[in-house]
C-alpha cells in the first residue's frame, strides 16, 4: 500500500471494493469489523477490498478527512478476523500520512474461496453468518449467492494471446483469440459481453463483445456453452476510431501505452465472470485510423 494507490482509492465512490469510515473499529464493535469484512470478502468482483480510516464520504461523493488520534496494532485486527472467519484471509491494516492526517486502510487481499463465514459465535453474531457486499451496502447471502459461490471459478475465461486487432473496418469490430471453459454440469448462456482496456492507470476503452470469428449478430449476441466443454475462437469486440485516439495511437495503427485487458462476461442467471491479461497490445489500420492521420 502507497501513497499513490491510496490517492487512487480516494478518487472513487464507496462500492463493492471500497468503504469508508470515519473511525477505526474499537473493541465495542469488533463485531462490525467481521461483519464488513465478511461482506467486503464476498462481493462478487475480482482483486483486494478496502476500508479506508480516517475518511467520510458525503452524499454528493465529496471527501472529509479525520485525522487518526489512537492508532490500533494491526495484529488486533489480523488475529481477530484468522480467529473468526472462515476460510482463511489474508488481512493487512496500514497506516499513512495523507494532507497532515493519518489515515488507516484495511486491505483484504484478493479473497478467492468464496463463501466466506463466521465459523463460531461472536457477541450477536451466530456462527455461520454470511453477508455479502452489494454495491455500497451490505445485506444477507441468499440461496442464489451461494449457487453463485459453489459455481464460480468452474467457468473460466482465458485470453490466449493478448493481442486485440483492429484490423476489419467494414465490420467495425476488433478480434481478440479467447477460450471459454464450461467445466460445471450445467449449460451456460452468455447473454452479454466486454472488454475494457486499461493502461497502468486507467481506463481507456471499452468494448462491447458482438460475436465470433465471422458471425457479428451484434448487440444482441448469445453465446450458448455445454456442461463441460470450451469454445475457443476469434471473439469480436466494438471499436471504432475514436478508440484510436483514446489510446494513443501513431498513424501506423501502434500504440506505446502498457496495456491490460479485462474481459467480463454475463450470464443469463445474473452471474458475472471475469478474466484478465496483461502485457497486452492493440493494433489498428484501415478507416479506423481516420481520425488519428487527421
Amino acid at each position: 500500500m502507497d501513497k499513490t494507490l491510496l490517492e487512487h482509492l480516494l478518487d472513487q465512490t464507496e462500492s463493492e471494493h471500497l468503504d469508508f469510515k470515519k473511525g477505526l473499529y474499537v473493541k465495542a464493535n469488533y463485531d462490525s469489523l467481521l461483519k464488513d469484512v465478511i461482506a467486503m470478502a464476498n462481493a462478487k468482483v475480482n482483486g483486494s477490498r478496502y476500508i479506508i480510516f480516517g475518511v467520510k464520504e458525503s452524499a454528493q461523493q465529496e471527501k472529509e478527512l479525520f485525522n487518526i488520534t489512537e492508532p490500533i496494532d494491526a495484529a488486533n485486527y489480523q488475529e481477530l478476523v484468522f480467529e473468526n472467519i472462515e476460510p482463511q484471509l489474508d488481512c493487512q491494516l496500514h497506516y499513512l500520512t495523507y494532507k497532515n492526517h493519518l489515515v488507516a486502510v484495511l486491505e483484504i487481499r484478493d479473497p478467492r474461496c468464496q463463501p466466506y463465514l463466521l465459523k463460531k459465535d461472536f457477541n450477536k453474531l451466530h456462527k455461520g453468518f454470511c453477508y455479502i457486499r452489494r454495491g455500497s451496502k451490505n445485506d444477507f447471502a441468499t440461496r442464489t449467492d451461494f449457487d453463485y459461490f459453489y459455481k464460480q471459478g468452474q467457468f473460466e475465461i482465458h485470453i490466449l494471446d493478448g493481442y486485440l486487432r483492429a484490423v476489419d473496418s467494414e465490420s467495425g469490430c476488433a478480434s481478440l483469440e479467447c477460450s471459454f471453459r464450461n467445466c460445471t454440469d450445467f449449460p451456460i448462456t452468455v447473454y452479454k459481453g466486454y472488454l475494457e482496456v486499461w493502461d497502468t492507470q486507467k481506463l481507456r476503452t471499452q468494448h462491447r463483445l458482438f460475436g465470433h470469428s465471422r458471425h457479428i449478430p451484434g448487440a444482441d449476441y448469445r453465446l450458448e456453452i455445454p456442461p463441460k466443454s470450451e469454445i475457443v475462437n476469434d471473439f469480436r469486440f466494438g471499436f471504432e476510431s475514436s478508440d484510436c485516439l483514446r489510446l494513443e495511437m501513431d498513424e501506423y495503427g501502434h500504440s506505446d501505452l502498457d496495456l491490460n485487458f479485462k474481459l467480463y462476461l454475463l450470464d443469463t442467471l445474473g452471474n458475472e465472470y471475469v478474466g484478465r491479461a496483461q502485457d497486452c497490445i492493440v493494433f489498428a489500420k484501415g478507416k479506423f485510423l481516420w481520425k488519428v492521420k487527421i
